[in-house]
């Protein structure tokens, strides 16, 4: 069973260490920044902040700051355990991206091209992808804009 409630930073400290690869991947290509220097700022920067627990443990980490009014910059990072905890998850995955709206009519953040884990996600839950940035971040590689607007 997944539960979700407010992050705590030492969420943070659980979740960092245990990123997946591809999380680990696109924090380092987008910003050349450890998972638990990326864990840390975005859990500081976000209005909104929240771990999902499978068996008891973290296994990931979302929120989102806002940048403007209406716009928020929502995020996920999480580890391996999020593919057994997916069918609670997905389940969830509507609820949480409204409470991420809360406030923010438009949502969007860029993702590695590579991340297609999240990417196929991110369809499902109804982000436009709008633009492929090839050089994106200090990796210079390629990330898609996505957005939402309600």
């Amino acid at each position: 069973m997944v539960e979700v409630r407010p992050a705590k930073l030492e969420d943070v400290e659980w979740v960092a260490p245990r990123l997946r690869d591809a999380d680990r991947a696109e924090v380092l290509a987008a910003s050349g920044r450890s998972p638990m220097e990326a864990l840390v700022e975005g859990f500081e920067m976000s209005t909104k902040t929240f771990t999902g627990f499978y068996e008891e443990e973290p296994f990931i980490i979302f929120g989102v700051g806002t940048v403007q009014p209406d716009v928020g910059c929502a995020w996920l990072l999480g580890t391996d355990k999020i593919r057994e905890a997916r069918v609670g998850f997905l389940r969830q995955s509507d609820y949480w991206l409204n409470e991420l709206h809360e406030g923010h009519a438009l949502l969007f953040n860029y993702i590695d091209a590579r991340n297609t884990l999240h990417i196929r996600w991110l369809k499902w839950l109804g982000f436009s992808f709008i633009n492929l940035h090839q050089e994106f971040g200090v990796g210079r590689l390629p990330f898609y804009e996505f957005v939402r607007i309600t």
